[in-house]
């Protein structure tokens, strides 16, 4: 710690004022589901019982950038919708090579992303204010803590659906939570990676989509059991354990 530092949380501790000196790392979509993908949005605004949960205990609230909406053509992920009732034509055909395109300029994204996150979590520390967690989104094919997305699977569902037969169910069930498997989305395994190059530890948890859009209530830091995101699996999960 730098002498700057040091003064810094001497003068913090002098002062004495009611921050809890603990902060949570939220996935940007339960605090604005505005950008959620198009027929993913259960809420106008915010998942309020995630934002409840972190008021009542003491915990300030921190909003990921949603790497989506900033690598994949902003709100509406333009760059991802080129596949969608595209069965038959020609970009079908090279779909394979369209799909491999779009996860390496997503990875070179994601990475990026990944060190400015990892960046904010350090700031953080260095201040004396601890960082309990990260929240992310199951089945989310960036945000997924313990559940990803087949991408591959995905848009085949939505390939080979006409567009009037599209509807919200369809992708929900069919398209998102009919392609899940197990694994960390494609910005969690960045940030995990941009984390253990700083040596840096992150208990990471993850909301369970499903029982968001079928309407069953959560509370994620009570009943979620974390990964530590930034050490090796085996000190994963001895720090889980306790």
């Amino acid at each position: 710690m730098s002498k700057t530092e040091k003064s810094a949380r001497l003068l913090l501790d002098q002062l004495q004022d009611e921050r809890s000196r603990r902060v949570v790392f939220v996935s940007h979509c339960l605090l604005n589901e505005n950008t959620r993908y198009a027929g993913g949005a259960t809420r106008p605004g915010a998942v309020a019982e995630i934002v409840e949960e972190l008021i009542a205990a003491g915990y300030g609230i921190h909003q990921l950038p949603c790497p989506e909406r900033l690598a994949w053509g902003g709100v509406l992920k333009r760059h991802s919708l080129r596949l969608y009732h595209s069965k038959g034509g020609p970009l079908y055909a090279v779909r394979g090579a369209l799909l491999s395109a779009f996860l390496s300029w997503t990875n070179v994204s994601y990475r990026r992303l990944a060190w400015q996150v990892a960046r904010d979590v350090a700031d953080y520390q260095r201040a004396g204010i601890g960082v309990v967690g990260i929240i992310g989104i199951g089945a989310s094919p960036s945000c997924g803590v313990n559940t990803t997305l087949d991408l591959r699977a995905s848009l085949e569902v939505v390939a080979a659906c006409p567009a009037a037969a599209l509807t919200r169910g369809v992708m929900n069930e069919k398209a998102v939570l009919g392609c899940r498997r197990p694994g960390e989305g494609l910005f969690v395994t960045a940030l995990d990676r941009e984390l253990k190059r700083r040596r840096l530890t992150v208990r990471a948890f993850e909301h369970d989509l499903a029982a968001e859009l079928r309407g069953q209530p959560q509370a994620v830091l009570v009943t979620e059991t974390p990964r530590i995101l930034g050490t090796s699996p085996v000190a994963s999960a001895k720090a889980a354990r306790g």
